[in-house]
């Protein structure tokens, strides 16, 4: 009887051990894709998290690029490819991988951009010095 009363003081005075915290998660899925070089990151975790990036699927290059508590992380400056972005709990718990394709704009697209826009330009500059010469 002594010892069913000890273990039901100690049940109520001793703090609950914390429930188990669950992995991260990405906040779109895990599947993400970029033509400008650069790519907000968002997820869920209810504890600090590591943001590891690699080139191989097996993370066997991977490198760390974020510590912390904060829900979401801005990449940028990256080259045309492939990259695997993963998530670690604090308490060792992995979300699943995320697959992040980088195909930039190609260069004769960004020219012609660039041509339509400088004719539209010159259209209504002339337009407006016209208008200028008639008052």
């Amino acid at each position: 009887m002594l010892v069913a009363l000890i273990s039901l003081a100690a049940a109520l005075l001793l703090p609950a051990a914390p429930a188990a915290a669950s992995a991260p998660e990405w906040a779109d899925g895990g599947a993400l894709a970029s033509d400008t070089g650069h790519v907000l990151l968002e997820w869920q975790a209810s504890e600090p998290v590591t943001l590891s990036i690699a080139r191989e699927a097996n993370f066997s290059d991977a490198r760390e690029l974020y510590e912390g508590t904060a829900s979401s992380y801005f990449l940028s400056g990256l080259s045309d490819g492939e990259y695997h972005l993963r998530l670690q709990a604090a308490g060792g718990k992995l979300s699943e991988p995320a697959v992040l394709t980088v195909a930039h704009q190609s260069l004769a697209q960004a020219l012609w951009l660039t041509l339509i826009g400088l004719i539209i330009t010159a259209g209504i500059i002339a337009t407006i010095w016209r208008g200028a010469r008639n008052d």
